[in-house]
């Protein structure tokens, strides 16, 4: 098995695409009708018929499923919370989320309690993944100590916790990661995880579960707390090396 992050470590917005020229990538996601997001042609060609790849995500379902990538297989959104088997929410992985997720407090319930948290100057909103988790956005103002202060002991209280990831606070159960997503399949296939990729705080624990991990150059992870290999280029062309590097150690 092998496994990927999808946003900035395959797949990358128009602002990281540098002077790639256009005929030489693919448009794998369309916003308010504007190409968005992109991989190489390269690197299309190489996910292309992987079905050893599970893509793991944040995204929602809903967000997976407005991408043209080349694999969708399997896909792990919300974090290692829900399980797309060809475009298709996979039942018994939802239960098993359920069961970890009713381990700690109940979303709605922690939305509430940090509701009032939403009206400080750096922060735009609040969104709720599909009631699973969710995560604070940021408008670029100084972040101050006492609402991280704040956030953090209803975290801990609930049994949550926060990951800072530039503009987003991610809130969520400690019990929701790709990596227990990823254990989970990892034990059905009886298929170690050979290779992984990914960019992120959120991914950590996944790149140290497999057996060989790769991290974007410029990433955010690489300057918190990522000891391991990165790519030689960055933006898309992270993405190309990221894509040929998970192709070489599939099957």
């Amino acid at each position: 098995m092998i496994a990927s992050d999808i946003d900035r470590t395959l797949l990358w917005s128009h602002k990281r695409v540098g002077d790639v020229p256009l005929e030489d990538l693919v448009v794998c996601e369309v916003l308010d009708g504007r190409d968005w997001a992109y991989v190489t042609r390269t690197a299309y060609a190489a996910l292309e018929g992987r079905p050893d790849l599970v893509l793991c995500t944040t995204r929602t379902p809903a967000q997976v499923l407005r991408l043209t990538l080349p694999s969708y297989k399997r896909v792990l959104c919300l974090n290692g919370g829900a399980l797309l088997v060809d475009g298709v929410p996979d039942p018994d992985h939802a239960q098993a989320t359920e069961a970890l997720v009713a381990q700690r407090r109940p979303m709605a319930e922690f939305a509430q309690r940090v509701a009032h948290l939403v009206e400080a100057p750096h922060v735009r909103g609040l969104r709720d993944a599909d009631g699973t988790f969710a995560y604070f956005l940021l408008n670029g103002e100084p972040v101050e100590a006492a609402w991280v202060e704040e956030l953090e002991a209803v975290a801990a209280a609930d049994g949550w916790r926060l990951t800072h990831e530039q503009t987003k606070v991610y809130a969520m159960p400690d019990t929701l990661t790709k990596e227990a997503g990823l254990a989970r399949l990892v034990e059905l296939d009886d298929d170690p995880l050979v290779a992984a990729a990914g960019d992120s705080l959120l991914d950590d624990g996944m790149l140290r579960m497999a057996e060989h991990a790769l991290v974007p150059r410029g990433a955010y992870l690489e300057t918190h707390g990522w000891d391991g290999p990165l790519t030689d280029a960055t933006g898309v062309l992270a993405g190309e090396e990221v894509a040929l590097w998970l192709a070489g150690h599939g099957h």
